[in-house]
């Protein structure tokens, strides 16, 4: 089983970041090693009074142990890092201790940072980018990495293919470029990966939901992670987020806890199991001849 170590927030209310990849990475057989950099009461939207705790130094003290060990780990997985010193914490230690990287370099959207990131944070993740086996940010974070003009709405598939192979350009050799349409009603991904580019698109939705992107790096950090065919797990991504908006707007709650995905998650760890046995179908096949 594949020991991965996730980098991200630790929420107590609201279903996103480690609250969220924690089950469903073990929905995925894969052994998760949290690492948390920020500890809140919730997430950050719509919640108040809010409680945050800057983990920095507990992050420090368990990388310190993790490279000094025995441990053993397959990979690391970086969502929110706080602050360009948290970025360089991971830098350290994949110098110390090298680890296929899989990064979401959490930082802005619709055409701007999140309040509290400066433009020593874009640098830093920027480096921190050119050491990621696979990167995957929405529009907004591409265009900062690749120090480009955010594509307005209208874009051609072109102008995404462009971007897709800037990105490419800082050094990982798969980009998952996340929120791309090009027409109304849907939503998707644009994937990069041996030169070559594959759209997937999906419904969406008028409400903004919490979590949709932490539930997506799940899924397919684990299936590359694994070795599992990335086109059909994010395939299998996109159709498990479908179901899992449907099931949090008929529940008619509160859309700020998150996507209930709870529901689906025994038809998701069948139908990933099946992309695990085309995985070792493949491999046996290949060893024979």
């Amino acid at each position: 089983m594949k020991r991965v170590i996730i980098a991200n927030d630790l929420p107590g209310v609201g279903k996103v970041a480690l609250a969220a990849a924690m089950p469903l990475m073990a929905a995925c057989q894969i052994e998760a090693a949290p690492l948390p950099t920020v500890l809140l009461s919730s997430h950050t939207a719509g919640f108040s009074p809010l409680f945050s705790d800057d983990y920095s130094r507990g992050m420090a003290e368990i990388l310190k142990i993790w490279q000094d060990s025995s441990y053993s780990f397959d990979g690391l997985v970086a969502g929110y890092l706080r602050s360009k010193e948290q970025i360089r914490l991971l830098l350290d230690f994949l110098e110390r201790k090298p680890l296929p990287l899989f990064l979401d370099p959490i930082m802005a959207d619709n055409g701007s940072l999140y309040q509290g990131f400066t433009n020593d944070q874009v640098s830093e993740m920027r480096r921190l980018s050119r050491q990621a086996d696979l990167i995957i940010p929405n529009l907004t974070e591409a265009a900062l990495l690749t120090e480009t003009p955010y594509l307005e709405e209208g874009y051609q598939p072109q102008e995404i293919e462009d971007l897709l192979g800037k990105l490419s350009q800082l050094g990982p050799s798969i980009v998952i470029l996340t929120g791309v349409s090009f027409e109304s009603g849907k939503i998707g991904l644009a994937i990069s990966q041996k030169g070559q580019v594959t759209y997937l698109m999906s419904p969406a939705y008028p409400d903004h939901f919490y979590g949709t992107g932490d539930v997506l790096t799940s899924i397919l950090a684990a299936a590359y992670f694994q070795g599992v065919e990335l086109i059909a797990a994010a395939k299998l991504a996109l159709a498990f987020l479908n179901k899992s908006l449907q099931t949090t707007l008929a529940l008619n709650r509160d859309l700020k806890f998150g996507l209930c995905f709870e529901p689906h998650l025994g038809d998701f760890i069948r139908d990933y199991q099946r992309l695990l046995e085309e995985r070792d179908e493949k491999r046996a096949f290949t060893s024979v001849y």
